[in-house]
C-alpha cells in the first residue's frame, strides 16, 4: 500500500525551468530590523546574512538559555530576511524580485530520530541545488536553502521539495513556512554547508494534488466544506471584527495548515473591504500561532452564530 502511494505521488511531480534563470547570480534579499516588521530596513547579498558571526554571541546566549523571557527577547530583536525575495513591504503581493531560492525548515521536534547536524552534508553531497544549510537558532534544527528552476512556482516547488526529503531521506518539513515572504530570524553555525553555484531543483508538485496534514475525523472536512459552501452561496460574513477573523483563521490553519487557506480566503471575502494580500498576510501569522485552544471548533462556533448548518 505505502509503495502503490509513493508512485502514485511520482506520479505528480514534473520538471519545470526558466530560461530566465540558467546563470546563478548572488541575490539580494530583504532585510528586516526584527520579526514583527513588516517595512525592510535594507536590500542585502544574501550570503552577507547567512555567512557571518555578526549574530553569533546573541545566539549562543539563546541557545545556553533555559529561561522563555531571555529567550523570547532575543528572539524578537534579531534581523530577519526574506530568503526568497526583496519587498517593498512584507506581504507577498509585494514582492519586487524572486531571488530564485527557497527555505525550507526541518525542526528536531519532528525528526527526533535523525541527526540533522549529519544532515546537511548528505542532502548538498546527494542534491547539488542545495545552495545553503544551516543550524537554525535553537541549534537542534535546521534550515535549507534549495536554488529553484521557476520562482512563479514557488508553492509548487516547496511541495515538491518537501516530498522529495521526506522520500529521499526521511525528513518532516514545516510546511507552515512555505510562502515567499516567509521570513528567516538570524543564526550562527560554524560549519554551514555552502555551495555559491547550485543547480536549478526542477521539480513540482501540483498543491491541489500534493499531501497535506490529515484530518483525524474525515467527517470535519465535509462539515467545513458544507459551511463555507454556505457562507459562499448566501453571502454570510461571519467575521465580524479582527478577532474573530484571526480566530477563525487560526482555526482552519490548526486543522488544515495550508490547506485551509483557500477556505479562509473564500470567507473573507464576504467582508466588504476584502483585501487578498492583507488576508495572506493574517493566514500566515496564523499559521505560526497554532495554538491548541483554537481548533475547528472555533469556527464551527462562529458559523452556528449565524445560523449556518453544516
Amino acid at each position: 500500500m505505502i509503495m502503490k502511494k509513493k508512485r502514485k505521488m511520482k506520479k505528480k511531480m514534473k520538471e519545470i525551468v526558466s530560461e530566465s534563470l540558467q546563470e546563478f547570480k548572488e541575490p539580494k534579499v530583504s532585510l528586516f530590523e526584527n520579526c514583527y516588521m513588516t517595512s525592510p530596513i535594507n536590500r542585502i547579498p544574501i550570503t552577507d546574512f547567512l555567512l557571518t558571526d555578526k549574530y553569533k554571541n546573541q545566539v549562543e546566549t539563546y541557545r545556553k538559555s533555559r529561561d522563555p523571557r531571555v529567550r523570547d527577547k532575543i528572539k524578537q530583536n534579531l534581523e530577519c530576511i526574506t530568503p526568497s525575495g526583496a519587498f517593498g513591504i512584507r506581504q507577498e503581493c509585494y514582492l519586487a524580485t524572486h531571488s530564485g531560492l527557497i527555505c525550507v525548515d526541518v525542526d528536531s521536534k519532528h525528526n527526533q530520530e535523525i541527526d540533522l547536524k549529519m544532515s546537511k552534508d548528505l542532502i548538498g553531497k546527494k542534491n547539488p541545488s542545495l545552495y545553503y544549510a544551516g543550524l537554525s537558532i535553537g541549534g537542534e534544527g535546521i534550515f535549507l536553502i534549495f536554488r529553484i528552476s521557476n520562482p512563479e512556482l514557488h508553492k509548487q516547488h516547496f511541495h515538491a521539495l518537501a516530498y522529495y526529503l521526506k522520500d529521499r531521506f526521511n525528513l518532516n518539513v514545516d510546511r507552515a513556512v512555505q510562502n515567499p515572504v516567509s521570513l528567516r530570524i538570524a543564526s550562527y553555525d560554524s560549519h554551514p554547508y555552502y555551495n555559491p553555484n547550485p543547480e536549478m531543483f526542477k521539480l513540482v508538485m501540483d498543491i491541489q494534488n500534493s499531501p497535506m496534514p490529515i484530518v483525524q475525523k474525515p467527517e470535519t472536512r465535509e462539515s467545513v466544506k458544507n459551511a463555507i459552501s454556505i457562507i459562499k452561496r448566501n453571502r454570510i460574513d461571519i467575521t465580524n471584527g479582527y478577532g474573530n477573523w484571526f480566530k477563525i483563521g487560526s482555526a482552519l490553519a490548526y486543522e488544515f495548515g495550508e490547506e485551509g487557506r483557500e477556505w479562509f480566503h473564500t470567507v473573507s471575502a464576504m467582508y466588504k473591504s476584502y483585501n487578498k494580500c492583507e488576508c495572506d498576510f493574517q493566514y500566515d501569522k496564523c499559521l505560526r500561532y497554532k495554538k491548541g485552544n483554537v481548533k475547528i471548533g472555533t469556527f464551527f462556533y462562529y458559523c452556528r452564530q449565524y445560523g449556518i448548518k453544516y
